[in-house]
């Protein structure tokens, strides 16, 4: 009694399986099966499609159509934000694959990763270390994939956030009057992330430390500095105007 108890059981939790499957993913074609798990993953149901990439993967396995599966797994979790289990996913394809023509978006959706999870530039900033070496890492061994530009917008991304919270540094040193704390931060993004579009305000901020400091010649030549390297900037009129009230208020003190 008991076995056939059993026995029935495990029948009833086989055809409840099969069931699920049918619902899951129709018969059809590996196009018309794999078109309805990115359908669920397009539209937010990224449960379903974690589980019909997981199906897939088992019945095509050993075939190009496992690779394509395994992967919509690695994205199903990305997009639920299980970032670790995302990562581990797409690390194992590269490892399983290195000859797949999907290597290369395995490789720059594990930046995407890190990058989903950087924080603001005040705050912490791992996640967006790890991006960027993701990211650089990309772009050494994949030079000619169609994501290299993509890529690379993510390396000016973190490095950009990177550079702001230098310069976040530098203004909280300025708000209390420690200008030569500041200027070091400054210089950081002016010199290390001079390809981020904050070196021109940060070497205004050099030059306004000079002047808050009354030191003329140095904020002079912080400005030559800005107007030569960054002449179409903004930040060359805004300290143009702001060096010569200045420089009226020093002519009528006289």
């Amino acid at each position: 009694m008991p076995r056939a108890f059993l026995r029935s059981v495990f029948v009833c939790a086989f055809l409840f399986a099969a069931c699920g499957t049918g619902e899951l993913l129709s018969e059809g074609s590996p196009e018309e099966r794999f078109a309805r798990a990115d359908d669920y993953l397009a539209r937010g149901k990224e449960q379903k499609s974690l589980e019909a990439y997981r199906q897939l993967a088992r019945i095509y396995t050993g075939t190009e159509w496992e690779e394509r599966a395994r992967l919509g797994i690695a994205r199903s979790y990305r997009s639920m934000k299980e970032h670790p289990a995302a990562i581990q996913e797409y690390e194992a394809f590269i490892r399983r694959y290195p000859r797949s023509q999907w290597v290369d978006d395995a490789a720059f959706e594990i930046g995407l990763c890190y990058a989903d999870q950087r924080k603001k530039p005040e705050l912490d900033q791992e996640m967006n270390l790890k991006a960027l070496a993701q990211f650089n890492d990309f772009l050494a061994e994949h030079p000619t994939s169609d994501l290299a530009p993509r890529a690379r917008e993510e390396v000016k991304k973190a490095r950009t956030n990177l550079a702001r919270k230098a310069l976040e540094n530098g203004a909280t040193y300025v708000k209390i009057r420690r200008y030569e704390a500041a200027r070091f931060y400054f210089r950081l993004v002016a010199g290390e992330y001079a390809d981020t579009d904050l070196a021109s305000e940060a070497l205004y901020e050099i030059a306004r430390t000079y002047e808050r400091e009354k030191m003329p010649v140095e904020a002079a030549q912080a400005f030559e500095e800005l107007r030569s390297r960054y002449p179409d900037s903004p930040w060359c009129a805004r300290l143009e105007r702001s060096l010569g009230r200045a420089g009226a208020k020093g002519d009528g003190g006289a």
